[in-house]
Parts: structure tokens; sequence; C-alpha cells
């Protein structure tokens, strides 16, 4: 059975309240955690949860209820302090100011050692901070307590995102950027005058970089519409074309009437040949009759339109070709592309850390000095986060 069940019920075991006091925010120490309680088992043993054994200490923790008002909670925590036993400690860490405090709360069948043991099943966590001492006398302390969202001095966000500047430091692992040196503080491209050898061949190296790019670019575009073309041409579809409502092609009986379901007449004559574009073509080929458009201008025949259908087997299989063609003419360019962007990595490598080049590139510290480094053009996935520099998802 789990904790929600047996609290459903009429009865249960008693509610075991343990308290977790984490002087990490003040110490910077992990091991500096201590766990009470005000409670005793049965058996007068210590109680053991979670593997943590709670040592047994007069407590009283009131104002943890919650309301529908919208205020936040600010429990109080009054421990006892007989012969003065926390004075010493709490006088030399600033009175525990900031000490994080988690109540905890189970059943006693869930508990360590227990037949029922189950560290899962615990009521959910109630986590605070000492937000100041109200009292301190020779028998007890008290603390008032304060949620995270609640602390003197407390900022949220913890880190300020502006919306134009970014804050990390440039090729930080924040920053995340670990590129070829390119790009001044305007944004602009580093110049080759009075470089050494090295940087000339970087900055060479990188304009290389975007001549391929563009001929990559070209090559998708190129290759997207002749897919599109393939498409078009090699899809079997039927479309209206054209209707028969000028009587100047064939005389005065130029449209299509129909007299029976066997007979077709056009133009006067028996037969099921029509004209498109001023070529004869055969009905039920490459052609059907469609709709029925209405009457013929100045008669009580009725007219329709001609529908053309099917897959033109010529047209088809020079988009094929096309495609072909244009799909093998990417590889060549993504191929190109690859090779260009590492030989600009050999020429990075090869530039002496103390080259000059490295202090003259100098990040601008807006997102479009981010996109320089971060490429954001469908060639290469974006590197950004949406609406944001690199790293604007750490939490500080």
């Amino acid at each position: 059975m789990t904790l929600e069940a047996d609290v459903q019920q009429g009865w249960h075991d008693a509610i075991v309240e343990l308290f977790d006091l984490d002087l990490t925010p003040i110490t910077g120490d992990v091991d500096d955690k201590f766990y009470f309680t005000n409670q005793l088992k049965p058996d007068d043993n210590k109680i053991v949860w979670q593997g943590r054994t709670y040592e047994p200490l007069p407590i009283l923790a009131t104002g943890y209820e919650k309301n529908t008002t919208g205020q936040i909670a600010q429990p109080s925590l009054t421990v006892a302090n007989v012969m003065g036993t926390f004075t010493q400690v709490i006088d030399s860490l600033d009175d525990l100011v900031g000490a994080k405090v988690t109540r905890r709360r189970t059943l006693g069948k869930y508990l360590d050692g227990e037949p029922s043991a189950d560290p899962l099943q615990e009521f959910p966590l109630d986590v605070f901070y000492i937000e100041r001492k109200t009292s301190e006398n020779a028998l007890t302390i008290t603390w008032q307590l304060g949620s995270v969202l609640d602390l003197e001095g407390l900022q949220l966000p913890r880190r300020v995102i502006t919306q134009n500047y970014c804050q990390w430091k440039y090729r930080s692992s924040e920053c995340g950027y670990t590129g070829s040196p390119l790009f001044n503080v305007n944004d602009g491209r580093l110049s080759t005058d009075g470089q050494s050898a090295e940087a000339v061949a970087v900055i060479n190296a990188y304009s290389f970089v975007l001549q391929r790019e563009n001929e990559l670019r070209v090559a998708i575009n190129l290759r997207n519409l002749r897919s599109q073309e393939k498409e078009a041409a090699c899809t079997t579809i039927v479309k209206l074309e054209e209707r028969f409502n000028t009587p100047t092609a064939l005389g005065a009986d130029s449209y299509v009437l129909i007299t029976s379901v066997s007979t077709l007449r056009f133009g006067g004559t028996n037969g099921i040949t029509a004209v498109w574009n001023g070529a004869s073509v055969t009905l039920g080929s490459e052609y059907r009759l469609g709709k029925n458009e209405g009457k013929a201008p100045g008669t009580n025949k009725s007219y329709y339109s001609i529908e053309r259908w099917g897959v033109d087997a010529t047209a088809c299989s020079n988009a094929t070709a096309a495609l072909a063609a244009a799909e093998a003419a990417l590889t060549t360019a993504l191929n190109n592309y690859s090779s260009a962007k590492s030989g600009l990595a050999s020429a990075t490598s090869a530039l002496p850390a103390s080259d000059l080049l490295w202090q003259q590139d100098i990040c601008g510290k807006r997102v479009n000095s981010c996109r320089l480094r971060f490429p954001t053009t469908p060639i290469e996935a974006p590197s950004l986060p949406f609406g944001g520099f690199p790293g604007a998802n750490l939490t500080r």
C-alpha cells in the first residue's frame, strides 16, 4: 500500500516528522549536514530513514500551513538550547542565516528496519532557509524560516539576461566558442595587413570557406527546385486544362456534344476525337471529357471541359535526369565545403598562441556577433538558443 492510500483511510500509523539541517550554503562543505527529530521509536531507539540516523532533540516547528491567499509561508523553528548548547555554534556561523532546513514526513511503518520499510513513501518536502534568529535564551533558540523566493536580497532570475548584450566572457566555457580568430569588435572581418604568414593563412582560409558556402547554398536551392519539378512532372494527377467554348476554332459547332452514352459528336463529326492546342487528340488516351460547363452560347447544347491526365513520360524522364544531376552537384558542393572548413581548422591549429591575431579577435557582445561565430544558416544547424546567447539557459 502507498502512503497516499494509507492517509485516505480512517486511521493510519503515526506521522514521523524529521528535519535536515544543511550548512553547505554557509560553510561550503558538503559534509556539514545534520539530522534531527523530536521523536523516538517505540523501543526508544533512534529513527533511521533513507539510511540517515536522526538524533533526538526537542524541536517545535510551526507555520508550515499552506493557504490560498498567495502569501508565502514563514515557519518558525524552535530547538532546545539547554546550557547554551548551540550558542557558540551559531555565533561563529552568523546565527545560521542562509542554512537550508528540510522538513520530511512519513509514516512509522515505512522507516528503515520496519517490515514495510519503503524509503520512497514520504509526504512532499518542505524546504525553507533560515532567514533570521528571532530569540535566544538559556532554554531555547527560535529562527524564522523563509522560502527561497522570500529571502532578503535574493534576485530572480539569479543572473539577469539583458536583451542586446552578452554577459559571458568571450571564449569562456559559458560562451562555448573555440573557433578561429576572425572578427573585430565591430563584427568586421580581420584584415591581412601587417599580419604574420600564419595569420594570413587563417584569414584566406576563411574567405575560401565563404566562397564554398555560397556555392553550397546555390546547389541546395537548385536541388530543391529540381525536386519540385520532378514531383510535378512525374506525379499522376487529373487537372483541368481547357474547355471548348471558342466557336472560331472549328466553326459554329466547336463544342463537345453528347447525344447518348455510346455516341460522341465533336464539331458535327462522329467519333471520339477532339482538338487540343490545334492538334487532334484521342479521348480516352491522355485526354477525357470533364465536367459539364453549361450551354454553348446561342444554342441549347451542352459543352464540356477537356482534362489531361496521366504522366508525360518524356517530361518525367527529363525531370528525373535533371534532379540526379542537381543531387550530384550538391554532393560535390558539400565535399568542397567540408574540405574548406578542414583547411580553416588546420590553418587555425598552426597559428601560434602568441600571434597578434588572437588579440585582434574580439567579440562585439551582441547577438549578431554570436551569429558570426555560431552559424545559424540553413547549411548548418543553429547553435544559438531561441532569442538568446549561448549559455543563456545556464542557472546562476
